[in-house]
């Protein structure tokens, strides 16, 4: 088993789609953190604006800080009763995402939700199909059996999973650092501290999620391709389902893990989750967690019935 899974990841670096993936990811976790620090400038930009407002017009200023930011929404429309709470509250949250300390959480948000599935699927994809593609897979399974391959498959990915979450958190933390010490010498870090207490995270909660994405969309990739032995059609298909259709309602696989996303990360700053469709939570985590386990079984099923060395 251990030398089926050091081939798989072999293959993975040497036919260079690791070390493609992980350059992409590092470019997009900087992206990410540029964003942020665009974010904290606009957002400093607009409490100025309010403050000049609140003077222009004989307000207190002070005085709407002590009190709660009063928000009303009604259909499509939202209206804010105190500005400046909200504004300042704003800045406060952009400052405190764009410190290192933030940086975990902030790139599994990030990352979870946009590029991981469409990343973890064509990655299993590729890995279940390639072999087939040069006539070498009958060798490998004649060699190692087809529960073997796959599994070897699943652990190699997960492998890849950890290199490309570890790059991800580790250039992110560097940028989030540079650019922490580069901004707040532009701007007054010191005097937006957060007036309300910022929700608590649940870190185990979130990497579970991750973890979960993962297993979902690695094993479907594995399972399409073991079924399909093609790569471009399924990806193509995924791609436009995954990134232009829009959710099929409330029992899309997308608005499971987006219920799941909500329920443990915030996004009132930084990168902003579109909300999903109404979805009962226990559903959410039971379609997430059952879809997996099917998803990865049928790994094993597909190789079967496809290659003529099953028996």
């Amino acid at each position: 088993m251990k030398a089926a899974i050091r081939a798989e990841f072999r293959l993975l670096w040497r036919g260079y789609v690791l070390p493609i993936c992980l350059i992409v990811c590092a470019l997009f976790a900087i992206a990410n953190v540029v964003n942020q620090i665009a974010e904290v400038h606009s957002d400093y930009s607009l409490v100025q604006h309010t403050r000049a407002d609140y003077a222009a017009n004989g307000m207190d200023f002070a005085a709407d800080l002590a009190k709660p930011a009063k928000i009303v929404i009604h259909g499509d429309e939202q209206t804010v009763t105190n500005l400046a709470r909200f504004d300042y509250d704003n800045e406060a949250s952009a400052i405190v995402a764009l410190s290192p300390a933030s940086s975990v959480t902030e790139a599994l948000k990030y990352f979870g939700f946009i590029f991981f599935p469409a990343l973890f699927f064509l990655l299993g994809l590729w890995m279940s199909t390639v072999q087939r593609r040069y006539h070498l897979e009958k060798i490998v399974i004649a060699r190692k059996g087809t529960v073997t391959t796959v599994a070897a498959r699943q652990i190699a990915l997960l492998g890849a999973a950890v290199l490309t979450i570890a790059t991800v958190i580790v250039v992110d933390l560097v940028c989030r650092a540079v650019a922490t010490a580069v901004t707040s010498r532009q701007l007054p870090f010191g005097a937006y501290p957060p007036l309300s207490p910022e929700p608590a995270d649940s870190p185990i909660l979130q990497w579970a999620l991750v973890l979960l994405v993962v297993l979902f969309f690695g094993g479907a990739g594995i399972s399409v391709g073991a079924a399909l032995g093609v790569f471009a059609i399924p990806a193509i298909l995924f791609l436009i389902w995954d990134l232009v259709i829009p959710f099929l309602g409330p029992d899309d696989p997308r608005n499971w893990f987006v219920a799941m996303g909500h329920s443990v990360f915030d996004f009132t700053s930084g990168f902003q989750l579109a909300p999903a469709d109404p979805l009962p939570l226990a559903i959410a985590v039971g379609g997430g967690v059952l879809g997996a386990a099917v998803l990865l079984a049928l790994g094993y099923l597909c190789i079967r019935i496809r290659n003529p060395l099953a028996s």
